[in-house]
């Protein structure tokens, strides 16, 4: 059975929210009336999804959604009722992923569940495409630097620098940006 938990910056869940998630076969793990719950909450509870009703999201309530997106990322959909479009960009900056104005309609909120699920899938692919990429950049630094190192102190070309590394890293078993990184720390405790 998949698992809900909404937040509710209001003093209480609306009640159509919760029947209309109870009637989709979800069971509302928890309803939280403070932000500051959230991270520590959906952490323990580890919901498939998180709804938010607001009015305007506090300050406290965007921080939340940042360290949830940080921390322990799920997908998040947030209804509210201000439609500042300067609001709306840093609701969806703070890691909500679908952000409705205007209203509740339990008819609609099958879909929604699923195309916030799906974007929290896409941001969270392209995020570790982005994290796999820098990685790749920061080790393509690093193999360059110690090329730079070996070309100086062995008095060799850049291709066989190059053809170096790629020997100890083989005879090793490590990655070249691992081989690369020893070079450099070497070089400098020998500088």
């Amino acid at each position: 059975m998949p698992r809900a938990l909404i937040l509710a910056e209001s003093p209480a869940a609306p009640e159509p929210l919760r029947m209309a998630l109870l009637g989709l076969g979800y069971n509302v793990v928890d309803e939280l009336d403070d932000a500051s719950r959230l991270v520590r909450r959906a952490s323990a509870v580890e919901p498939d999804i998180i709804l938010i009703t607001t009015g305007a999201p506090s300050s406290a309530l965007l921080a939340a959604t940042a360290a949830l997106d940080q921390h322990a990322p799920m997908p998040v959909l947030a209804y509210a009722q201000d439609s500042d479009a300067e609001r709306m960009e840093k609701m969806i900056r703070s890691g909500m992923h679908t952000c409705v104005v205007d209203g509740f309609s339990a008819r609609r909120l099958p879909g929604l569940i699923a195309e916030t699920r799906a974007r929290f899938k896409l941001m969270h692919e392209i995020t570790a495409q982005v994290r796999d990429a820098n990685a790749r950049l920061e080790e393509r630094k690093l193999i360059d630097r110690a090329k730079g190192i070996l070309m100086q102190s062995k008095n060799m070309s850049e291709d066989a620098a190059y053809i170096t590394l790629r020997s100890l890293a083989m005879e090793k078993k490590l990655r070249i940006g691992a081989v690369a990184e020893q070079i450099i720390t070497a070089a400098r405790l020998l500088a």
